[in-house]
């Protein structure tokens, strides 16, 4: 027994000893590598699932993608488009982002790499920068390493993480967090450029992606909750900041805006449902932050979701109550519940017409997945301040606990964290994944009838699609090439070609704007550019998987087709 006891004590101190420098930096890219372990499933070789899922082996550009992408293909014409609208959003940031990618990228083919990149990119940095924000308001680097993993290790994610253009939000979130870690700044230092930061920051967020204009509202909120004089002072720059970058988007592009185009022929006064917007937000809650954060694909009635909803704010409210009232909230927890009811209530309240079963993330053909991401990383600021208890500094804002540190049984406990959030969506994200490709055809049904199968078909399936845009990228860089060596513009293309198609390409949108050309060349005879261009601006047929029996149609005809034209619209 003496034996025994000796061990676990040796164990006991072992696990409590902190962590040292090379266990730190093993700890962050396991947690920064899980996602990647989810979305992308690199163990497959290993599990019997030969074909792998490389992300940028099947990165393609989609949807809105082509319209950023052409917009912003030199500095001029992102210039030019900084504040034009992009269906009722005017996103400067994004368009300059998408500039300094594209121009990163150097080609057309490699586009689709350098967006895939930066799109895990933002993730991760999003992770990192809620862990960083959490640790310091909390003193207590155990729940930011565990708010980092909460963050991005989630089926809410997998949109943002592979399409660039659904990364908006996740962009905008993550300038939100950063107004929101400059704040803290001023509040331990009162820093003038802290708050100048956090300014820069509130403007940047809703640049990227209108919801993100919240984050003046939500840094002004944190600064007011914490009660000194001077910090509630400060409240008002980041207001002033967003009534600034507002006051610009409405000023310089708002004449250029056609609301119909984005909420399916309505008015953005006819598309605003507040009641439906509040009943959306109730049922997204439970679905999406509480169950879909577990893997698990709920589907609540309104009635359902406001029962739910009512319970987890009274639960929280009872907690409160009982430590000193609304006084003993904290500024992590109120801030963050402000992002994730703000964010919801906005989005919902402009997509009240529809159903909410038409928006709701476990339906695979959704039509906005990426309206849970600031919800998301609101959630869980405001989880990680309810845990944490009221108030966890005292009046001279010092930590009013001893910081906890990382231990190694802590640390091994983030990992076990990280697993079981992975296990726990793994099968939500795999049935999304299959059912991002098209429907199997009869044979196909009877070849492929368990989901391993049904994994490997659409991974194979989306190495042909990629394949499939590179090749037609590369013939527009050499198109491009061709053009720019004969004088001519975009005006020549268009003449000649008319509207120029393309793999995954939207019918309102044309192939021949990615072409880096200026709008007005040489006035040249348009039978010699057809000869010149012609060999390479033209539509491959999609690839024929060599699997299906002959005869059968390919692609099937897709219940999908509707909700994904509607995508371009639908932002």
């Amino acid at each position: 027994m003496s034996r025994t006891s000796g061990r676990l004590r040796r164990v006991d101190s072992w696990m409590r000893r902190p962590l040292g420098r090379w266990g730190r930096l093993t700890l962050l890219v396991a947690m920064l590598s899980a996602p990647w372990v989810l979305f992308f499933d690199p163990i497959a070789p290993f599990a019997g699932a030969h074909i792998p899922r490389d992300p940028l082996a099947i990165s393609r550009v989609y949807s809105d993608d082509f319209a950023f992408v052409a917009a912003s293909r030199d500095l001029s014409r992102t210039i030019g488009n900084l504040f034009v609208p992009h269906i009722t959003h005017i996103v400067p940031a994004w368009r300059a982002l998408t500039w300094f990618l594209v121009t990163c990228a150097g080609s057309l083919e490699r586009v689709p790499e350098v967006l895939a990149v930066a799109s895990y990119g933002i993730l991760v940095a999003t992770m990192g920068l809620v862990g960083r924000f959490v640790a310091r308001e909390t003193a207590n680097e155990v729940a930011g390493a565990a708010a980092a993993v909460a963050t991005g290790t989630t089926s809410l994610m997998l949109a943002s993480a592979t399409w660039y253009s659904a990364g908006q939000p996740l962009w905008a979130s993550f300038a939100a967090v950063a107004a929101l870690w400059y704040a803290q700044d001023w509040r331990r230092s009162r820093s003038r450029a802290a708050l100048g930061l956090c300014m820069a920051s509130t403007a940047c967020a809703g640049w990227f992606w209108t919801i993100g204009h919240l984050a003046g509202p939500v840094s002004a909120l944190y600064l007011w909750v914490d009660g000194r004089r001077w910090c509630r002072w400060a409240a008002a720059a980041p207001i002033a900041a967003t009534t600034l970058a507002v006051g610009l988007s409405l000023g310089l592009g708002a004449g250029r805006m056609d609301s119909r185009v984005g909420f399916h022929g309505r008015t953005a006064a006819e598309a605003a449902r507040p009641v439906a917007g509040l009943l959306h937000t109730m049922q997204a809650i439970p679905e999406s932050l509480v169950l879909g954060n577990l893997g698990l694909a709920a589907e609540t009635t309104p009635g359902q979701g406001a029962l739910l909803t009512t319970g987890l704010v009274a639960l929280w409210a009872s907690r409160r109550l009982r430590r000193g009232g609304p006084a003993a909230c904290n500024p992590l927890e109120i801030a963050g519940g402000a992002l994730m009811v703000g964010s919801y209530l906005v989005e919902w309240t402009m997509r009240g017409y529809l159903d909410y079963q038409y928006l709701r993330t476990i339906n695979a053909h959704m039509l906005v997945p990426w309206y849970h991401v600031a919800p998301q990383v609101g959630w869980v600021l405001f989880v990680a301040g309810w845990w944490s208890g009221p108030r966890t500094v005292d009046s001279t804002r010092r930590p009013s606990r001893p910081p906890v540190r990382l231990s190694r049984g802590a640390a091994m406990g983030v990992l076990g964290f990280s697993a079981v959030l992975v296990t726990l969506n793994r099968p939500r994200v795999e049935g999304l994944w299959i059912a991002s490709t098209p429907p199997m055809t009869a044979s196909e049904a009877a070849r492929f009838p368990i989901p391993e199968l049904q994994r490997m078909r659409a991974n194979a399936l989306m190495l042909d699609r990629a394949g499939h845009q590179r090749r037609h990228l590369r013939r527009l860089d050499l198109a491009e090439k061709a053009a720019r060596s004969m004088g001519i513009g975009l005006d020549a293309v268009h003449v000649a070609f008319g509207r120029v198609d393309a793999p995954e390409l939207p019918d309102d949108y044309d192939a021949a704007d990615l072409l880096d050309l200026p709008e007005r060349g040489k006035v040249v005879d348009p039978a010699r550019v057809r000869q010149a261009l012609g060999r390479y601006l033209f539509l491959e047929p999609p690839p024929r998987p060599a699997w299906l029996e002959p005869g059968e149609a390919w692609p099937p005809a897709s219940p999908r087709d509707g909700a994904e034209a509607r995508d371009a619209g639908g932002r």
